[in-house]
């Protein structure tokens, strides 16, 4: 026997990718928990010819910011847990309703981007903090009169501040960037001062271990010793191939 909710919830029609995102962030480990902790991160989301990017982008161009709805894709929870670990509270737990935790009963995202431009079926973005390969469900224009809250209250956020780490390049880092794209050094160390970490992976959090991440068509290896995030090389990145513990939930 169902319930009434149940009944309610199969009656919704599936959802359907608008576009797949381009990021800059080529896996999870390394892209921002937030938008807009990295201004200089960039993406770009092209519109499926089916849903006739000629008119449906038309006026969109004149806004400075957009929501964009995503899907979790790469989400690897099997089961519905009530409580999270957020990475500020270091260890400790709270309601998934009171995170933005991607481990939700259904795996939507929803972030603020700025809209650099538009052209043909395309929006250029920045400030964005979704995954090389995200599907994107919707985007809405953001409207400051009505979408920027007064006097908000930040809950428990404000008393768990997440600290941040002076970031500093070796000699042979620096020499790696020498020839590289303008940017790629301010987006490296903006991704890193945030602390890209787990807290709870003792494997990430040793000192002085060696970790990297992929970012645009590099590999960026790093270690952290007290505060300080050091990068040792930055390489030209291989085919990224992420092997995957199990298939996220697909969209039709």
């Amino acid at each position: 026997m169902t319930t009434q909710d149940e009944n309610s919830a199969a009656a919704f029609p599936e959802l359907r990718a608008i576009g797949v995102l381009e990021s800059c962030f080529r896996e999870k480990f390394g892209t921002p928990r937030q938008p807009h902790l990295v201004p200089g991160s960039t993406a770009r989301l092209r519109i499926h010819a089916s849903y006739s990017p000629a008119h449906s982008l038309a006026g969109l161009e004149q806004f400075s910011h957009v929501w964009l709805l995503s899907w979790f894709h790469l989400n690897t929870n099997k089961t519905f847990h009530p409580k999270i670990h957020p990475p500020r509270m270091k260890g400790g737990k709270i309601g998934v309703f009171a995170s933005r935790s991607p481990h939700r009963p259904n795996p939507l995202g929803l972030s603020l981007a700025k809209l650099e431009h538009v052209q043909g079926d395309t929006l250029y973005l920045s400030g964005i903090d979704l995954i090389n390969g995200t599907p994107i469900l919707d985007i809405k224009p953001y409207l400051p009169f009505s979408d920027a809250a007064q006097a908000p209250l930040s809950g428990w956020v404000p008393d768990h501040a997440f600290p941040e780490l002076t970031v500093a390049f070796s000699p042979r880092a620096e020499l790696d960037l020498a020839g590289a794209a303008p940017g790629l050094r301010g987006l490296i160390a903006d991704t890193l001062r945030h602390d890209p970490r787990n807290r709870r992976d003792a494997t990430q959090m040793k000192e002085g271990a060696e970790l990297e991440f992929f970012l645009c068509d590099r590999e960026v290896h790093f270690s952290v010793s007290g505060d300080t995030a050091t990068v040792s090389r930055v390489e030209a990145a291989t085919p990224f191939e992420k092997k995957f513990r199990r298939k996220g939930p697909e969209l039709k």
